[in-house]
């Protein structure tokens, strides 16, 4: 069980074609790469499933209202409207709400495959002493981000999709004097190659083949 109870906001997008997965489309087209996206969100909120009930899993959505994901009803226990705004600003007002239950908060997305139950337990835990965590993607950036209460100004400042953007949050923990740990690296899947790369660390299947 986790010893600290707390709120995962599972950050999604509507499996649109042309509006998801841009980089893996540029390979596969644009419904390929919604089909495995589509895939991709039921593969990350079941991984969560075993969290619940000590965790509350809220899917945070965004390109149409809770209507358009119900078929992932079950997975969650409620959805949360992302708002207007570029990513730093969607992700403060999703902590923000969070926090109000005055319990740790993390955030996930849907492009590390590899998340289990037991980095999301190493999270809340680390949240006990530590104001912020961290999981670091090979890219720069993390698929895991949790602080222990609402930060102001937690989410300001950062390079997002950038290699600088861990970097960048991790000067801001230090120049707040927040205190702040790391899970294990895991790899994001952003493009083909990424892709390829994780069904053959995996097993899983590589489908579907790259357009001509």
């Amino acid at each position: 069980m986790i010893d600290r109870t707390g709120t995962v906001l599972v950050y999604l997008k509507y499996p649109e074609p042309g509006r998801v997965k841009t980089r893996l489309a540029a390979t596969i087209g644009i419904q390929a790469a919604a089909e495995l996206y589509r895939g991709w969100i039921g593969v990350v909120l079941g991984r969560l499933q075993s969290l619940r009930p000590a965790a509350s899993v809220i899917g945070a959505i965004d390109g149409a209202g809770p209507e358009a994901f119900a078929a992932w009803g079950n997975l969650v226990d409620g959805w949360w409207q992302q708002p207007d705004g570029d990513l730093g600003a969607r992700l403060d007002e999703g902590f923000r709400h969070a926090h109000a239950a005055d319990r740790p908060v993390l955030a996930v997305g849907t492009d590390c495959l590899e998340i289990e139950p037991d980095a999301v337990h190493e999270a809340f835990d680390l949240l006990r002493s530590n104001d912020a965590v961290f999981g670091p993607t090979g890219d720069g950036g993390y698929y895991l981000v949790g602080t222990a209460r609402y930060l102001t100004g937690f989410f300001k400042g950062i390079r997002w999709s950038t290699p600088n953007t861990l970097r960048d949050h991790f000067l801001r923990c230090h120049e707040s004097d927040w205190r702040a740990e790391l899970l294990p690296t895991l790899t994001d899947i952003d493009t083909w190659d990424d892709w390829v790369a994780y069904c053959r660390r995996t097993g899983a299947e590589i489908a579907p083949p790259p357009t001509p």
